[in-house]
């Protein structure tokens, strides 16, 4: 086979798997339409959403499919041809994420890198259900996240609808997102476990995540804040008394491994907790060097990191050992692309501490914290102080060329490599 015929039977083949992509979002949009435009039952919606999920499965493996007898015809061809012009295999999730991108408004993308809480949207003291004020929040703010917390929990028939719903409303997908570290005051209708610092082997700490997973799984919430991958010492951090596997990153992080994985078998994303560590934090300061974090601090992260945690937290913290200045690591450059993407080789989501912490609003703006954020590399923005203010800061700065929409997009193919992964796991 000569190099134009196996050119031509690639360029078939990959538009081959972006039109499966378009008819899968085409259903996406379809199927948010239907359950949007009308009112509908817990038991009708779950009937008609695992309906959906078995198109989406058909459409994805039929993608497959198609790679697969593609390449079966390529592979039919002399090996030296196929040596001299093979290239590297499309990935499905990359066309799905493509395809998705292409069809947002510049607004959408930029209200995507957002997880607010659902009162900052809906104007609500305390949000308890979602109905009409939650669906025209979503429309007009199409956040990327929802962070929820024991307060919008009353029951679980009630936590249920209110995230049926709330998915249901929504353009695209979300992050439904909690803080449910282990321990004896989880919320959320989970059943108390020992703490972090009581569990000293793996097996321990698999089950009590395996248990926090699964009750969140059950509600349709897929991420996690959590585990705390600080380590601290008795006179350490007295905020992070309990909540960590300890006061050795060696010891402590397989038994970080271990909740990462737990949530995440489980579909539930982790967010490991807080880089660069606040173990041995003063007055918002981490004294540590580089070298120093490196053979203490990091360990728990660099290991989670290697097996694949979908999510790391950046503090608010700053770090003048490492990044020569006083500036908040979850707006420095220097910690978040430097040291976390470069030293340790991190390509996953980076998610902002609470942008709304005094540690920022008393320095920035919403607007500016915002876009400092974005240019030091994170991908999630999560709680401003004022949400409407810091989202149209960040468009701000995109017309005035401080962000270019291209910075907006990389964020969001990682966020959306981790909502879709899931899906398309499934029906390999």
């Amino acid at each position: 086979m000569d190099k134009k015929e196996l050119t031509s039977r690639e360029k078939r083949r990959r538009r081959r798997i972006r039109s499966q992509i378009a008819a899968y979002l085409t259903l996406v949009i379809a199927v948010g339409a239907l359950t949007t435009g009308a009112v509908i039952g817990i038991k009708a919606l779950i009937q008609h959403m695992n309906q959906y999920n078995d198109k989406v499965a058909e459409a994805l493996q039929e993608a497959e499919t198609n790679v697969e007898h593609e390449t079966a015809v390529i592979e039919s061809s002399t090996a030296e041809d196929v040596t001299q012009e093979a290239e590297p295999e499309d990935n499905p999730l990359d066309e799905l994420v493509d395809a998705l991108l292409q069809d947002m408004t510049l607004e959408e993308k930029v209200a995507g890198m957002f997880m607010v809480t659902p009162e900052s949207i809906t104007g609500v003291g305390k949000a308890v259900q979602a109905g009409e004020g939650t669906k025209n929040a979503l429309t007009e703010n199409p956040v990327g996240g929802l962070l929820y917390s024991s307060a919008n929990y009353q029951s679980d028939n009630q936590f249920l609808e209110m995230m049926t719903n709330t998915r249901s409303y929504s353009k695209y997908p979300l992050f439904l997102a909690v803080r449910a570290e282990c321990g004896d005051s989880i919320g959320f209708g989970i059943e108390s476990t020992a703490k972090a610092s009581e569990l000293t082997d793996t097996d321990s700490v698999r089950e009590a995540y395996g248990a926090i997973a699964t009750k969140l799984a059950a509600f349709g919430i897929n991420m996690d804040l959590a585990p705390v991958a600080d380590i601290v010492s008795e006179q350490g951090n007295s905020s992070l008394q309990g909540r960590t596997f300890g006061s050795d990153g060696a010891t402590a992080a397989p038994l970080v491994n271990a909740a990462v994985q737990s949530l995440q078998e489980r579909e539930v994303s982790a967010v490991l907790l807080t880089f660069p560590g606040e173990g041995a934090v003063t007055d918002g300061k981490v004294s540590k060097s580089l070298e120093e974090m490196k053979n203490s601090d990091f360990l728990t992260f660099q290991s989670a990191i290697q097996n694949g945690a979908d999510c790391i937290m950046v503090s608010n913290v700053s770090a003048p050992e490492i990044t020569g200045d006083d500036t908040p690591c979850s707006l420095s450059g220097t910690m978040i692309t430097d040291v976390l993407r470069g030293t340790l080789g991190y390509n996953g989501i980076v998610m902002t501490d609470m942008l709304g912490d005094s540690a920022i609003t008393a320095r920035y703006s919403d607007g500016d914290a915002a876009v400092a954020a974005i240019v030091a590399g994170a991908d999630i923005l999560l709680c401003p102080a004022d949400f409407s203010k810091a989202y149209q800061g960040v468009l701000d700065a995109v017309s005035a060329g401080t962000i270019t929409e291209e910075r907006i997009q990389e964020s969001l193919y990682r966020i959306y490599r981790v909502k879709y992964k899931n899906t398309l796991n499934n029906v390999q």
